[in-house]
């Protein structure tokens, strides 16, 4: 009798301890199986910002940490969905697909925006940037973009048709460009009175003194001052730079002249080679003040 307690007990035992051992396996086995938890913090830091407003309201140097961290197809819903959308809404070769090759988040001393990733330098050929001043006479020129661009092409192609967006550099298949006559003569004598470091009222009077309005002549002066902060003229890889990357140095106080640089970038392939100016003045002042007459359109491709 004591005998079959005792075997009796032992197998109790035993059976409890096998027990413990499969809950103590199964157990572990769910463990291993569940992913581990993500401290609040660390998850916070690893996600990306889903909206423009979410993006801008990063510091500086977080906004450069998530933006290099972003595929192309991120870049281009963050940069279409944005106040600055100009990158993907003007230039219909610009995708998802190349996006993260060819727009930039641009650093302009500070100044934190969307670009596209043109050329350095202008999107000039360093060797062909001249001082728009040395030219003269009048010149037929032509843009792809708005009023408030201060980038033109000039000259025509040997059969007579205008530099198509491939030559200009332009991420476009094809475009209704404005076009006109260009007259550089005037335009520097307006250059020199805006330049010469008077103040204002000086530099109205002197420009009403040349048949201009005084809304015209203000035109002048604020298209200036704007044109000295941008990308091309006082950012990183400016023209300026360029010119000086060839071994020489060109005065801006007219605007630059030369040839666009090929562009290629992702699935991007343009070829270049079209007549570039960068003047100080916007187009649309230009039109504006009739130091671009005869203006029409052309259709390029």
């Amino acid at each position: 009798m004591k005998k079959n307690n005792a075997v009796k007990i032992i197998a109790v035992i035993a059976a409890v301890l096998i027990l413990g051992v499969c809950v103590f396996l199964l157990a572990r086995s769910k463990k291993a199986e569940a992913p581990e938890a993500i401290p609040e913090d660390t998850a916070d830091s690893q996600s990306s910002p889903v909206t423009y407003e979410e993006f801008k309201a990063l510091s500086a140097e977080e906004q450069i940490e998530a933006f290099g961290k972003m595929s192309g197809e991120e870049i281009y819903e963050l940069v279409k969905n944005s106040e600055e959308n100009w990158p993907v809404t003007a230039y219909d070769r610009i995708s998802p697909q190349n996006a993260k090759e060819t727009i930039v988040l641009f650093n302009n001393n500070g100044d934190l925006h969307f670009n596209l990733a043109w050329p350095c330098y202008g999107g000039y050929l360093p060797e062909s940037i001249i001082s728009l001043g040395d030219l003269s006479g009048t010149l037929d020129v032509s843009r792809d973009g708005g009023d408030g661009g201060y980038c033109l092409s000039y000259g025509k192609n040997e059969d007579g048709t205008y530099p198509n967006d491939s030559q200009r550099s332009v991420p476009k298949s094809s475009a209704s460009v404005r076009t006109g006559t260009f007259d550089v003569d005037k335009y520097k004598a307006v250059a020199d009175i805006v330049t010469n470091g008077a103040d204002d009222d000086a530099r109205i009077t002197a420009l009403t003194g040349m048949g201009y309005d005084r809304e015209t002549a203000e035109r002048f002066i604020s298209d200036r001052a704007a044109w000295l902060l941008r990308d091309e003229v006082a950012g990183p890889d400016n023209i300026d730079d360029g010119a000086k990357s060839a071994g020489h140095t060109v005065d801006k106080k007219y605007g630059y002249a030369g040839v666009t640089a090929p562009w290629k970038a992702g699935d991007l392939d343009l070829e270049g080679g079209g007549g570039q100016l960068t003047t100080v003045f916007s187009w649309g002042t230009l039109c504006a003040s009739g130091l671009i007459y005869d203006t029409g359109t052309a259709e390029i491709n």
